[in-house]
């Protein structure tokens, strides 16, 4: 038995669960984990904020975020898709474009037939906004209490990000976190402190405007990709199409253009934080179940422990028939082993 084979496991656990919620009506839900970042967890003081970031006039930002947000917000409860894209970003019109496409969905139909409600900002309080990017990006901040799922109304920070392009803002996520065990971010969240917005990433402008991906084609297998990486940041590129970035998170991702048959291809970078602990990591690419009562296969992995080096690289990994065969109950053989781009260590 080797080392790390429960990572394995709980990770095809999740891509099941993955793969049952990756409906249209779960677009939404998706994406906003995508871009989830655990800022809780990030709490580092920035040396100069003043230089990194612009306060606007705020009533002038609030103005802006509200009547943006509300044009989009619409614009989904109507299905209009003219006034979807007026107010999104091209980099989040692709994303949403290809997460439908790369599950075999047909888009922009199945994006506004199923696509969840967004939240009312009437039910929230302003709490402040910040440029960043000389002046091309701005975040929104403001708090209000929510019911996620079946749980108790609890008080969260919602952070709109925009992007200014052609012309005018658009939105290009939201974010949403608990502060139920933040009680000094909550109570400067309330008294509308600025500096607070300054000094965590989760509030802070985008430094960049977000690259839009290419387009992907229909996946020729529904590939998911999952990452835990504590302690660091990756950047990855899939097949030369799908990109992503995590950021000291646990997350799964819908592979953009999916996976194939035969050669494959995946590159990333790997960067510690500076400060952090760094425990264990595992990366994972899976092909997801299409068939009833098909169990997901693992064809690629990158699984350390705290006491190796995280080294990214690109590698290239084969997808066989054997592989494709594996995934049924049906199967008799021995299912083939992933590419492991680190070797797997013999649990002592």
């Amino acid at each position: 038995m080797r080392a790390f084979f429960s990572t394995i496991v709980a990770l095809s656990a999740l891509l099941s669960a993955a793969a049952e919620a990756a409906t249209p009506a779960a677009i939404e839900a998706e994406l906003k984990r995508r871009a989830a970042r655990q800022t809780e967890q990030q709490q580092t003081t920035l040396p100069a904020p003043e230089k990194r970031f612009i306060i606007p006039n705020q009533e002038k930002s609030r103005t802006t975020t509200e009547t943006v947000y509300n044009t989009w917000r619409l614009s989904l409860i109507r299905g209009s898709e003219q006034a979807w894209r007026s107010t999104t970003s091209n980099s989040r019109q692709m994303k949403v474009r290809n997460f439908i496409v790369s599950q075999r969905g047909a888009f922009p139909r199945d994006f506004f037939n199923q696509t969840q409600e967004a939240p009312k900002l009437e039910n929230f309080a302003y709490v402040g906004s910040l440029l960043g990017c000389n002046g091309y990006t701005m975040a929104s901040t403001y708090i209000g209490n929510v019911k996620l799922g079946e749980g108790k109304a609890a008080e969260n920070a919602f952070v709109l990000e925009f992007v200014f392009e052609g012309g005018r803002w658009k939105l290009d996520q939201t974010r949403m976190f608990n502060l139920s065990q933040l009680p000094d971010v909550r109570k400067r969240l309330r008294e509308k402190d600025l500096t607070l917005l300054q000094e965590q990433d989760g509030f802070q402008p985008y430094d960049r405007i977000p690259t839009t991906p290419p387009a992907c084609s229909a996946p020729v297998l529904i590939g998911k990709v999952f990452v835990d990486c504590p302690g660091r940041n990756i950047e990855m590129t899939i097949n030369g199409v799908s990109m992503h970035e995590f950021e000291d998170e646990r997350r799964a991702d819908v592979i953009s253009g999916g996976l194939k048959r035969g050669l494959n291809t995946i590159s990333y970078k790997i960067t510690d934080k500076a400060g952090q602990e760094r425990p264990s990591m595992a990366i994972g690419l899976f092909v997801a179940p299409e068939t009833p009562g098909n169990s997901p296969i693992c064809v690629f992995d990158h699984i350390i422990d705290a006491s190796d080096k995280a080294e990214g690289g690109t590698f290239a990994f084969t997808i066989s028939n054997e592989h494709i065969a594996s995934m049924s109950p049906r199967f008799k053989g021995t299912k083939p082993q992933p590419y492991h781009a680190a070797p797997l260590k013999e649990k002592k």
